[in-house]
């Protein structure tokens, strides 16, 4: 059973990382719908705002609390996310707080305070959860009900089904790791390596897939690397079901996940400076190229704790 501090700790960094991609997630459908669903975009732009003031909510109780280093703080901002926010905000005209960017990395430079927490602490934090579980949830159904509409072919989007689906698997994944927390379960049953190894290895693929697809076809090169990267990843997938199964497995698939996910990281490094420099030739939005690099960034720090 998580200790209060565990239990705080825990949940704020959590909320800093998913938080923010529940947040994209909204932008990425707003700017993806055309001018007869305009009621939809309303609804992504209304889930936008909550999980901006969820977020803002976090990153304040975070103070002292958090202080992101190395690829934990690459997974929640990244040094391209405020020009990519920019960037995005000028293509779209979707309004995107960049003060919030700036508060979560700032969280580097607070002095800690002193622990045990204070009790006011864990009952903010319990809160916090209590209504990100809510605000998870709402974001689910209503991706889980754009997905039927554009496969019933009642609604149209910019956005590949399979990337649809994608996202409501992410916020399913964050709402699973918010009711461990809410139940208090231990560290190695909500950093299950396995269990995480199988899910981001999945994502790892997809991503490489996704930025395959919106490329434009003059970038065969890119084409030729997103490809072998998404080839990689469904074997990773493979290996990391075979180490549910036998756990001496584990050791070495955690290290060849690591492994490939740091050279998939520089790929959309690269990836996104190529974009937001306009080099690029693409219809990928920038926020997404900076968001797909901070999922990497943050799979990273979850595999180097295991690793070590």
């Amino acid at each position: 059973m998580l200790s209060n501090n565990d239990f705080i700790e825990m949940s704020l960094m959590t909320h800093l990382f998913f938080m923010r991609i529940m947040k994209e997630h909204t932008i990425f459908l707003e700017a993806s719908l055309t001018p007869k669903d305009v009621d939809l975009a309303i609804q992504a732009d209304n889930a936008k705002e909550q999980f901006t003031d969820l977020l803002m909510e976090a990153t304040a109780l975070s103070k002292g609390v958090i202080q992101p280093k190395g690829d934990y703080t690459c997974g929640i901002v990244t040094n391209y996310t405020v020009n990519a926010e920019m960037a995005t905000q000028f293509l779209t005209s979707i309004p995107i707080d960049t003060n919030l960017t700036t508060a979560e990395l700032s969280l580097r430079d607070i002095p800690p305070i002193k622990k045990p927490y204070p009790h006011y602490l864990i009952c903010r934090v319990y809160e916090l959860n209590q209504k990100a579980i809510q605000a998870t949830q709402s974001i689910i159904d209503f991706k889980a009900q754009l997905e039927r509409n554009v496969l019933e072919c009642r609604v149209f989007t910019h956005l590949y089904p399979t990337l649809l689906h994608h996202v409501f698997e992410e916020a399913k994944f964050y709402l699973n790791l918010l009711i461990m927390l809410h139940n208090r379960l231990d560290k190695e049953c909500i950093y299950n390596i396995v269990y995480q190894e199988i899910f981001w290895n999945h994502i790892m693929g997809e991503h490489a897939e996704f930025i395959r697809g919106f490329l434009d076809p003059e970038e065969k090169e890119l084409f030729h690397t997103a490809d072998e990267f998404a080839e990689r990843f469904e074997k990773l997938v493979e290996l990391a079901e075979k180490a549910a199964n036998d756990p001496e497995l584990i050791p070495s698939v955690t290290k060849e996940s690591l492994e490939n996910t740091v050279e998939l990281r520089d790929f959309k490094k690269d990836s996104t400076e190529g974009i937001l420099s306009c080099k690029i030739k693409s219809i990928i939005i920038p926020l997404l190229s900076d968001h797909v690099l901070r999922e990497a960034n943050y799979y990273i720090h979850i595999l180097s704790m295991h690793d070590q």
